[in-house]
This record gives C-alpha cells, structure tokens and sequence, in this order.
C-alpha cells in the first residue's frame, strides 16, 4: 500500500484493517489474524493442507485490498 498508493505507513494500515474488518492493533495480533487469513483465502504463515498458497493466496490478497501485485498481472497474462 505504501508503493501501490504512495500511503504513509500508518494509512497503508489503517486501510487493510478497514478492508479485513478489524483493529489496525489486529494487524500484528496471531489469535486475530490466523483464523481471519484462514477464511478469507489468503494464506497463512505456517501451510495448511487445502488451503491457497503462493499465487492464489496472492490472487485473493490482491482482489481483497483492490489493487495491483506486478506477480498476479504477469500470471494473468500468462494464461
């Protein structure tokens, strides 16, 4: 976010969090974030069997914040 739309840092965090729909203290909170990654789709630290890794994870984190990954358009492209 700070890249893609020139936010400060404190923005960029405040704008996932509104995106995910929690606290910007949630951000760094494992308890919060695991199970929310989890459902959402977008991967998880540790791999978890069936869930999307790499560039699906990528895919959804992309479509979920609205914005751009240069890995996700290249791979679109590709196909």
């Amino acid at each position: 976010m700070q890249m893609s739309r020139k936010m400060k840092i404190h923005e960029a965090k405040a704008y996932v969090a509104k995106k995910l729909g929690i606290e910007v203290m949630d951000l760094t909170n494992e308890e919060v974030m695991r199970p929310l990654r989890e459902e959402l789709g977008i991967g998880t630290v540790i791999s978890i069997a069936g869930s999307p890794k790499g560039i699906r994870a990528k895919i959804k984190i992309a479509e979920l914040l609205d914005i751009q990954i240069p890995s996700v358009d290249l791979f679109k492209s590709q196909i």
